[in-house]
């Protein structure tokens, strides 16, 4: 009976403290996938982890580790060293970090979310390269390919380094995980497209796709005034307002910047008609010289007439005779 309680004791112990572990066990505070692929962030936070068993505090955007871990009790320095985590903080907007394995010279050895690179001195892809005969067969060596840190230069600087977090040896005091989420990278709209063209004199048939129209309006309009509004909300026109007409073609532009840079620009002819004055004149003209052919027509006429008539009656007096 005695034995029966002790291994039931000892059963239950095991339990607890699996339990516990189960409680106590390193959780990522970093989501592992972004818009741009694997998040370094959650790369190095694990890197940290399995090769130098560290838990890192949950801290914000790449580019601020390297204050946040000096703030957290942790060693900085701008001197390279195995076993640290790299800060860049002119790779992107957000920064970027990686896991530095070794440094030798003016090289760093950075296990890195954009990689991992592969071990280019390994017999065995070495082996397979040299059997390879294609692209293909060269893809599937470097996929089977151990995987190894991959080589960056410390000068010339590249990516503008911050500096180093030093893993060796961590604050003392536990630090609280703050479990911070990291922003996601605000991905800019790239519609350039108009809603609408309003004119004060005037109006056509608008169709976003279509990025040329054409106006007419009368001698006596001698300004218009164009409106238009985006279609999305955060991109800007340029061209709205009110312009002065000459008589003939007038070319307008309006063009869109979408919230991310792109650029449409819709052209508009406005076609003013000519001065009345003008018109009435050339009208005149016209009426004139059609009065004038019309005349000659009908002289011509009768002149092949009386021609005509002279001829036939030389031919009858000739006849009598």
């Amino acid at each position: 009976m005695k034995q029966i309680v002790i291994k039931t004791l000892i059963f239950l112990y095991i339990i607890n403290a699996l339990s516990i572990c189960s409680v106590n066990a390193a959780s990522n505070p970093y989501k592992q996938s972004g818009p741009y692929g694997t998040n370094c962030t959650w790369y190095v936070w694990k890197m940290a982890y399995e090769k130098a068993g560290v838990t890192l505090p949950g801290w914000g955007n790449a580019k601020e580790w390297y204050n946040d871990a000096k703030n957290s009790g942790y060693t900085v320095s701008t001197t390279p060293k195995a076993n640290s985590i790299i800060v860049w903080g002119g790779w992107t907007s957000y920064g970027h970090v990686g896991y530095v394995e070794r440094v030798s010279g003016n090289t760093l050895y950075v296990w890195d979310s954009t990689g991992p690179c592969i071990n280019q001195n390994d017999p065995t892809y070495q082996e397979c390269l040299k059997n390879s005969w294609n692209e293909n067969t060269d893809r599937a060596c470097k996929e089977k390919a151990p995987k190894a840190a991959c080589e960056y230069t410390i000068s010339p600087d590249e990516y503008g380094i911050t500096g180093y977090i030093y893993l060796n040896k961590t604050p003392k005091k536990s630090v609280t995980n703050t479990n911070k989420k990291e922003p996601q990278p605000i991905i800019k709209s790239n519609n350039a497209n108009l809603k609408n063209i309003n004119f004060s004199v005037g109006k056509i048939n608008f169709k976003k796709d279509v990025l040329e129209y054409k106006i007419k309006v009368k001698n006596e309009i001698d300004k218009i005034t164009i409106t238009s509004s985006p279609e999305d909300l955060n991109a800007k026109v340029e061209g709205n307002g009110e312009y002065k007409l000459k008589v003939g073609v007038n070319e307008i532009k309006l063009i869109v910047k979408a919230e991310d840079g792109t650029t449409k620009e819709y052209k508009i002819n406005v076609i003013r008609d000519i001065k009345n004055k003008v018109k009435k004149e050339k009208e005149k003209v016209n009426k004139n010289s059609l009065n004038i052919i019309i005349i000659v027509d009908i002289l011509i006429i009768i002149i092949t007439i009386i021609t005509i008539f002279i001829i036939e009656k030389r031919k009858h007096k000739k006849n009598q005779k």
